[in-house]
């Protein structure tokens, strides 16, 4: 094996949490003795493709061609992609902040209550100045009225028209209708975002905005390297790690440092550990070099459904639309920590549907000339709303195992008649927009959940029912830390973007800790 080298930290993983978390670290960090720059590796198994062109606030045209490919239509990009062989998750540098819709959930206030519960310091003023950094560094914002659709403003005054007032967001969750807030930059409202499958003009924000700051800063990107394990020295009941062992271009190497953090997503993280001997005995056996049986349980999440609708007159035309702009907030009362909140989405009344999905969609006549009719004007015509249920009770959880990286969820009741509410919710607003034609939910729905997934590695003041504590540092693994969606402890909304916010809360966290002068 070559000599190791040697860093101040070493970072795992540069997708959302990853990447932002390093380029902070290295931005604001220094030696606590010497006050120099400090040597950071941060280490991918997937390629960059930028290669230092990367201009901050910009997208890239080769990520939005190739990850949409990967990710959706499966088509050969070349071996240059590949995906984790457990749940959702790509090997690229900047990781699958690439592929979403550039929606941005910041934290309601019954979030912050939620994660102070578990014993830790990660209240509203905690957490502004990481909270601000998002919003800054990728342009949080509501959408302008004057880019709404027709039918965004169909579906808000069909909302009012069932109680539902409008308001900006606050951080509170009542019973409103709220704009959903975006991350985009450069955004032309052309109409043609289509989530899911890339920005034409790269507007959306992704991590990759935070690799021209780690690069100005000394950052080390080691790409192309898959790490294998976190190295874990085993001392009295714990342990403390000395670095890690990767692969590169098909040689073993150690990288070493008494600092590692570990950021590569709800499901990768718990993987690694468990691969590095810290987790559930009952998983590892004789494999295991520390114990900590929350390590991969704990999965917290929502359960979504969509419908289609199909409606007489245009809902979307081209040069206008917005990113999912408005949603219904609906809570239950019964609960005060967010649990049952339902989220109705105007979801696909944004974006004008591209020919092959209007061809694939569910009113589309098979064949003929009733086809050719369809498409005339399908692509304007079709929408959808989507439905969200967040937060099970506190018993249902799901795990993900250490070991293989299965996942799994379990159903429950009270969730499965929540989403029932938002049917009959969906339901009345469709009728009130018109729609002439309503996609049939299925009879047999289940609430399963765990969709936009955290809390695999949660963050607590107890190792009992937690793996990090407040600085995001394991209960029993000195200078070993978990920086991503496993985090957080729970969420009251699909909170995917929480992942960006764990990596710029917890730079702050560890600079303060272990980063700073004359410490």
């Amino acid at each position: 094996m070559a000599q190791a080298k040697q860093y101040d930290l070493i970072v795992v993983g540069a997708g959302f949490a990853g990447l932002i978390c390093a380029a902070r670290i290295a931005e604001k960090g220094v030696h606590p003795k010497t006050g120099e720059k400090l040597k950071i590796a941060l280490i991918e198994a997937g390629p960059n493709l930028l290669k230092n062109r990367q201009k901050h606030g910009f997208g890239d045209p080769l990520h939005r061609q190739m990850i949409p490919q990967i990710l959706w239509e499966e088509f050969d990009t070349g071996g240059l992609l590949k995906s984790w062989p457990w749940t959702f998750g790509l090997k690229v540098v900047g990781g699958c902040s690439i592929h979403w819709g550039a929606h941005m959930h910041l934290p309601y206030d019954v979030d912050y209550e939620n994660w102070s519960a578990m014993g830790i310091s990660w209240t509203k003023k905690d957490m502004k100045e990481a909270v601000d950094d998002m919003v800054q560094t990728l342009h949080v914002h509501a959408d302008p009225e004057e880019a709404w659709t027709p039918g965004e403003r169909m579906f808000r005054n069909a909302a009012a028209e069932l109680g539902y007032k409008f308001r900006d967001f606050d951080g509170a969750q009542v019973n409103a209708v709220e704009p959903l807030l975006t991350m985009r930059k450069n955004c032309i409202f052309c109409g043609f975002h289509n989530e899911g499958h890339g920005c034409k003009y790269d507007a959306k924000g992704t991590s990759l905005w935070y690799l021209p700051i780690a690069e100005a800063n000394g950052v080390e990107l080691i790409a192309d390297a898959e790490v294998k394990k976190v190295n874990i020295e085993k001392r009295g009941a714990g342990g403390i790690v000395n670095g890690v062992t990767y692969e590169k271009n098909g040689q073993v190497l150690e990288a070493r440092s008494d600092k590692v953090i570990v950021s590569c997503g709800w499901a990768g993280s718990p993987v690694l550990l468990g691969k590095s001997g810290y987790g559930p005995k009952d998983e590892l056996g004789n494999d295991l070099i520390v114990g900590n049986d929350n390590v991969g349980r704990n999965w917290d999440g929502e359960t979504n459904h969509s419908f289609a609708m199909l409606f007489d007159q245009p809902i979307k035309e081209a040069g206008r639309g917005t990113n999912t702009s408005i949603c219904i907030m609906d809570v239950d009362r019964k609960y005060t920590d967010g649990t049952g909140t339902l989220r109705i989405n105007t979801a696909d009344l944004s974006s004008i549907n591209y020919p092959h999905q209007s061809a694939l969609s569910a009113f589309a006549p098979a064949f003929g000339k009733k086809h050719m009719d369809f498409m005339k004007t399908a692509i304007t015509h079709l929408g959808e709303i989507t439905l969200k249920c967040s937060r099970p009770p506190t018993h249902i959880t799901g795990r993900v195992n250490v070991r293989t990286g299965a996942a799994t969820y379990g159903g429950d009741p009270y969730i499965e008649k929540r989403m029932r509410d938002a049917r009959e919710i969906a339901i009345e607003l469709a009728k009130k927009m018109g729609a002439k034609y309503l996609e049939r939910f299925p009879a047999n729905f289940k609430g399963r959940g765990g969709g936009h997934p955290n809390g695999t590695c949660r963050a607590g003041s107890d190792r009992r029912n937690s793996v990090i504590n407040g600085d995001f540092e394991s209960h029993d693994v000195k200078g070993l830390f978990v920086v991503d969606a496993g985090s957080y402890p729970r969420s009251s909304i699909n909170s995917g973007s929480f992942a960006a916010l764990m990596g710029a809360f917890g730079a702050r966290r560890i600079i303060a800790t272990y980063f700073s002068r004359g410490l």
